[in-house]
Order: C-alpha cells, then structure tokens, then sequence
C-alpha cells in the first residue's frame, strides 16, 4: 500500500510513501502523517491511497498521527480547487486550513562535539568561530533557530554544516510534541447491576447521590464540591459501586453575554416573506442554488438568514460568515437565540486554538451543524452541507492578503457548487461583481427595498469642510453642524457613531524647521502617533520609538502634527463634550481577548453615549437608540490609489449610515468632506445604489478592469534595491512574452512593473507587477510560469489572485 502525501513546503509537488503493514488499517485521506523528508521529519496530510507508486525507490511513513481524519474527499476537493486557483501550494494551505498547533514539530538540533577536532577549531572563519563560541555555553545543544538567533544572522546553515564537517558539531533532528492535541478527561459512572448492597461512608453515600442524580461526569467537576474527590471515587471504583473511564473530551470556546439580542418571533414582511421562500426553494432542490439578498440597512436580512438556516439545518449543515471578528458576537446572540438546543460551533482568530480543534472535530463528526464565523470558517468539514450565507459579502475583510491570498465570499460560491447546496449573498451595498452577476442571471437577485415596520432611511448632510476652515486655513475636526448634531442628540439621551477610517493620533509627525517626517527605519512610511503610549508606531512592521523631543534631521524642537486618528477624535470629543461617555473601538483598543464584545456590550447596555471607531463600527450592529452618525472625513476612502476607490467609499458611507435610526426615532447622518461633489457621495446621500451601479460601471468597462475583466497581481521584494529592480525587469519581459501569444479573451495586458505604494516594508523593496485580461485560465497559465522561474537577486515572488488591495 502507498500513499500520496501533501507537505507545507513553497511547491506545488506531492510525494509518494510506502505504508509500513501494520500501519495499513490506520491509514486514510484525511489524515496527518509524519513522513521522512531528506533530512527533516515532516507532518504530511494524505490526499490519496494508491496501490503502486508513482516514483522508484519510494520511502516508508513514520506514524499515523491521527485516530479519524480531519477532512473527506468532498472538502478535499475544495482545498485543491482554492489552492488551484490561488496559485498557493496545497501542503501549505493544508496547514493554514487546518486548526493551528496540531502539527509534530521536527527541529534541526546542534550539540557541540569536545572533542572532534584535535585543532580546537583554531584555523576556522570568524562566522564558524563565533557559532562555536556560543555553542560551547550551551552542552546539551541548541536548536538551529535559537543559534541564528543568538549569532544574529539570516543565514547560518552552510557555516554549521561545515562545522558539522570538521566533526566540531553533531547534528540530528528531534521531533517535539505538538503544541495541541486532543483532550481526554476522567468520567465516573454509576456502575451497571443493582445498587451497592455494602456499607457506604457518609461522604461516599452523597457522592454516589450526586453522580446518580448528575449521570456521567468529569472527575474535575466533582472536585469541586468533594474534598480528595480522587481518593473518594478510588475507594468507591474498587467496591465496584463506580466506574472510571477515560474519555475525549472537548475543550469549550465559551459564551459570552449576548449583545442586543430580540426577545420573542419577529413577523416577516411581505418582502422578507417572498425572499425566504426562493431560498427555501433552493434549499430543497438539493442543487447549487445562488442567490443575491439586496436590501437596504436595515431592511432585516439576519431575519431571513436566520430562517433559511432552520430549513437547512433539518436535513443538513450551515456556514454563516461575517467580514470580522467585531460583528461575531451580535451575531452569535441572535442565532442562540434563534437555536437555543444547537450547539453553534464558532470559528475565527480570537477563539483558542484548542478550542478551535475541538470544535473542528465536532463539525466533522456532524455533531455540529451550524458553524459561524470569520473568512476562515468556510473550510470547516461540515457534513451534507445545505446552506451558505456570507452577510455584507462586499466586504474587503472576506479577502485576506497574506500567505494564500483566498476570497472567502468567492469560495463560498465554489464550496456551494461542489455540494449541491444553496448560498446567499446579503448586502446593502452589493460589490459591483456579485450585482452584475445578477444583472446577468449568474445568480438570482432578492430585494428588501424597505426598511423593518417601515422606518424610514436616515436623513443625510454633506458638510464641505472647506467652508469650515479659519482664516490660517485650519479646518476643524468637527464641523459646526456635527457639534451641534451631537449636541441635540446626547440633550435626547440617544447614542452617535462617530466613523474615521484611521487609527492613532495623529497621522504623523513633521519638523516645522526642516520639513523632515519621521519614518520608519524598515518601511517606506510615516510613523503614526499614539499618544497614551508616547510612541510612534508603524503599522506595517510594528517598530515603536518614543516621541523625540528635537527632530533627528536637523535638531530643531518644533516637531508639529499633521491630520488625525481615532485616538485624537476621540480626546478631541471628550473635551467638546466632558459629561458624555466617550468610548473608541478600533484595532488597539481590542487587541485583547474578548474586547470586540464588551465594548458593544457596553454600548447595548447604554453606558456609552458616543462610540468613535474605524471601519469595524460601519456594518452589521443594530442598536436602536443610534440617531446620529457622523462621518469625519469622506476623503480618506476617495484618495487611496486603487481602481475600486469610489466603490469601496459608497459602500462605507452608506454602511455607516445604516447604522442610525434604527429603533422608534429617525437618524441623521453627517459627511464632512473635503469633495462634496464626488458622486459616490451624492449617490451615498441618496441611498441611491442603483445610480450608483450606471454612474461606476462604464468607467469599469472603459479602462478594462474588475469585474468586466480578470487581474493577477505578481507582489515581489528584495533585499537589494538594484538587484530587485534589474530581475523585476527581467520578469516583465518574460511577462509580455507570454502575453504575445493570447488574443481574444485570452489576450493578457502586463501593467508594471511599478513601487508598490508602500514601496519598503520589513526592509524588503517591494514591486508590483499586474497581470490583466478577459480570461482567468489564460491569467492563471502565464502567472504559474513566472511563479515557477527561480529569479535572481534573491527576489520573492508571491501571486495575489482577483486583488483587492494594492498597498
């Protein structure tokens, strides 16, 4: 028996391995192998059992890694597909896929050899000198990360093999426990037959009491009410009145307080009424059925989620997505409220890693049925899939922008597709592709045109704050008409929003005498300002230095602030406003476990009268007593130098304003804006998508770009500016190369290759190159081809596929 073997390695290669006979019967698609690997141990996903091999001198798997596999075939399908067409190896998206820390770890350990070398090492280099040097306070070895570590330096193998060599050094490669595994408990039982005819201590009478009454329970759990519980349930096991047995045990992500859960039914309209029964249809059919849920905010598309989910979940699995981790734990009160006897699996970055392993299992058991969460939710193996809903799927979040480069929302359809299941879209503000997509009848299109009990839309203002400015030319952070809106609005004990789209204090710090900005040392930007901390920040890589006192330029001592954060709005609204309580949500203040959701908890619960936030405050909450929202600068969004910039700004604004008036009291909106004749603004104060949709599209189609035509964009970055610029000049010829051989709608257009906008980040010089054409299979050929060549000048090469974001 053979098997075919996917490792996390930067290729697209598979690998064979013989099956050892007594690992035979364990061995299955889905499960993790640990496999030899030239000199590495390596974990290994299988992908297929083969009855011969596909290469000569096929080498044996080590061990079976796991009791039941984590994926079957069907979600192997899946990972393949996404891996495909990311152009992202399949080892390594097994491994960014799968629940984290669950892989063998095999490290490279170097031990120092006394006496290997009758010299001592005296004739050697400094580099290998200086290893050894270290090496010498360390006996027992060190592993080859920490040595690099304490050496400093990128590159240290060719030195220790050298060492290695001279028999100075002794190297071998351990394997460690995994970081998580799963998790087995004590249960105690009653034990089977009549009761215990003997006589029972006081204390062990009431723990049998209490185990009778309770059923099977964890030996912890009775730890807590019995003293010495251990010793108790021994002596008991013994005079065969319990059972002790160990079993798997689950490991919970816990719940949180809900946050502004509904108490009883809630009657649908006419319009959600006709939406949910095409879903139903859908959901019924047992083929792939996609569907556009376009209705305005507030218009109740939880509310049909939640009731094509019960149709689903009678004959079969559901996956809900939400663009962030902030708008999970609204979500998560409403469907346990909706589902009370379900366990509701939840998946995305702030849940544990073991918790997340835990729950994986469960899903893949079909002992879960609904799983809710971020992007990353959607791999989860969940059993005769039926439903799919990616609320507010416009959103940029479904799209992550590191390592494989997957649009969940797009792979929703796919996933959809391969089990014959229904999928929903819901949007307000749909992107322009899934929109043109119904348009064309790719997917069928349901419209919630009125908001619930007929509330109306909240009115909206454009402030041109130019207008605003003093006679140095100052302009305010708050206009007039905002600081008045906000006035009126705490005088009638109501909530505001307060929406800027950028974090930290200032957005940076320059030297009135020289003109100098302080930058980052390893990235092409300026240094953001947190003031709390008295630290400049970079975003890009972290780097953190505390404010200077003169510029580092010239010496100068009037270093001067330039724009503002949400950390200077939000001072700025405490001092205007001082008996208001002012809270911020924005990427710093919920870095911690859970914050997402006690901030909103608190605002739920009225004890914050006015949230300042970034994007994560715009979309998805529902809090009635929010009449105001204020949005303290339009520009932000316009002025980013991306094709999509008036699109993703009409969306933000009217997602923003959605936000208010959403109870018994009407909303207002405020915009202030420094281009208050721009049409994605004057179709955003109108509600007004559709006009929207016929004032963006032509420009689309005119210059060839998403979604009436396909992108590839080739991020590379080097080390060596020079070096970097002469192979980036090399890959465009190869690239328009290959675009000379397509015509038609396999035509390719090479753009590029330019700095990317953030043209140094981590110290790395940093290009980019776009592959554009009407043909994906024809992109994705030519991209393989350039990803497949190994560049000179140590350049990286990474493929994003259908980009959203070009920083």
């Amino acid at each position: 028996m053979f098997v075919r073997v996917a490792v996390a390695i930067p290729s697209e290669k598979t690998f064979s391995y013989a099956v050892p006979e007594a690992l035979e019967k364990s061995v299955a698609v889905g499960k993790r192998v640990l496999v030899p690997f030239g000199r590495k141990r390596l974990t290994g996903y299988v992908l297929a059992v083969e009855d011969a091999p596909s290469v000569e001198n096929v080498r044996d798997l080590l061990d079976v890694l796991d009791d039941e596999p984590l994926f079957g075939e069907e979600d192997l399908r899946f990972y393949r597909w996404a891996s495909d067409y990311y152009l992202y190896p399949l080892g390594k998206a097994l491994s960014e896929i799968l629940p984290e820390g669950i892989d063998v770890r095999s490290r490279l350990w170097i031990t120092p050899v006394a006496d290997g070398d009758p010299e001592g090492g005296r004739d050697l280099p400094d580099r290998q000198r200086r290893l050894l040097g270290i090496l010498k306070d360390f006996p027992g070895g060190l592993s080859a990360g920490s040595l690099k570590k304490l050496a400093g330096r990128e590159e240290i193998y060719r030195e220790i093999r050298a060492l290695e060599s001279r028999g100075l050094v002794a190297m071998e490669d351990r394997i460690g426990k995994p970081k998580i595994s799963p998790k087995r408990e004590k249960i105690v039982s009653l034990a089977p037959g009549p009761p215990f005819a003997g006589k029972l201590t006081e204390r062990q009478r009431l723990l049998v009491e209490s185990v009778g009454a309770s059923g099977p329970v964890p030996l912890p759990v009775l730890g807590r009410t019995f003293k010495s519980a251990s010793a108790l349930v021994g002596s008991l096991v013994k005079k065969g009145v319990l059972l002790l047995e160990e079993r798997e045990g689950y490991r919970s992500p816990g719940v949180d307080p809900p946050v502004g859960a509904r108490n009883g039914s809630i009657r649908l309209n006419e319009d959600q009424r006709a939406a949910l029964e095409e879903i139903r249809k859908g959901i019924a059919g047992g083929r792939f059925a996609p569907y556009l849920l376009h209705g305005v905010t507030g218009s109740g598309k939880t509310e049909v989620y939640l009731q094509a989910i019960r149709e689903a979940v009678k004959g079969g699995g559901v996956i809900f997505l939400v663009p962030e981790i902030a708008l999970t734990p609204q979500l998560l009160s409403r469907c346990r409220e909706s589902f009370p006897d379900r366990e509701i699996a939840v998946l995305h970055s702030g849940i544990s890693s073991r918790a997340r392993f835990d729950q994986w299992r469960k899903i893949r058991r079909g002992e879960i049925r609904i799983v809710a969460g971020a992007r990353s939710a959607l791999f989860a193996p969940v059993q005769d899939l039926r439903l799919i809903v990616v609320d507010e799927e416009h959103d940029g979040s479904y799209k992550q922008d590191d390592r494989m480069r997957y649009n969940a929302r797009d792979l929703a359809l796919v996933k959809a597709k391969l089990h014959g299941a229904a999928v929903v879209l819901g949007s307000a503000t749909p992107s322009l592709q899934s929109y043109l997509n119904s348009a064309g009848r790719r997917y069928r299109r349901l419209c919630l045109p009125r908001r619930v009990e007929d509330r109306p839309l909240p009115a909206v203002e454009i402030v041109d704050m130019r207008a605003e400015s003093d006679e140095g030319g100052s302009v305010p952070i708050l206009s007039r008409m905002l600081r008045q809106a906000v006035t009126d609005t705490l005088r009638a004990g109501k909530q505001a929003l307060l929406f800027l789209n950028r974090r930290g204090f200032h957005t940076f710090l320059s030297c009135l005498d020289c003109g100098h900005v302080l930058r980052c040392l390893n990235c092409a930007v300026s240094l953001t300002h947190h003031a709390r901390e008295g630290v400049l920040v970079c975003h890009y890589c972290d780097m953190r230095v505390p404010v200077p006192l003169q510029c580092p330029a010239c010496g100068g001592g009037r270093i001067h602030s330039y724009g503002v954060g949400t950390e200077k709005l939000e001072e700025t609204v405490k001092r205007m406003f001082p008996r208001a309580r002012v809270a911020r949500m924005d990427s710093d203040t919920t870095a911690a476990k859970g914050a997402h959701g006690r901030i909103l908890r608190a605002f739920d619960r009225r004890e914050i009268d006015i949230l300042v936030g970034t994007q994560m405050i715009t979309k998805g909450h529902d809090f009635p007593d929010i009449t105001l929202v204020g949005v303290i600068s339009a520009d932000t969004a316009l002025n980013i130098p991306d094709f999509r910039a008036a699109e993703k700004t009409f969306q933000i604004l009217t997602q923003v304003s959605g936000r208010g008036g959403r109870g018994g009291d009407p909303g207002m909106v405020i915009i202030q804006t420094l281009n208050p004749d721009h049409y994605a603004l004057l179709r955003a104060r109108e509600h007004d998508y559709e006009g929207f949709f016929q004032d963006e599209i032509p420009l689309r189609r005119s210059l060839s770009y998403p979604p009436v035509a396909r992108i590839v964009n080739l991020h590379v970055s080097s080390l060596d500016r020079d070096r970097g610029r002469e192979s980036v000049g090399e890959m465009k010829k190869m690239a328009e190369a290959l675009a000379g051989a397509g015509s038609g709608p396999g035509k390719i257009e090479v753009i590029g290759p330019a700095e990317s906008p953030v043209a140094r980040i981590r110290g790395r010089y940093r290009w980019q190159l776009l592959l554009k054409g009407g043909d994906s299979r024809t992109l994705h050929e030519a991209a393989r081809a350039i990803l497949a060549r190994r560049w000179p000048g140590g350049l990286d090469v990474k493929a994003d596929v259908d980009p959203l974001n070009f920083m």
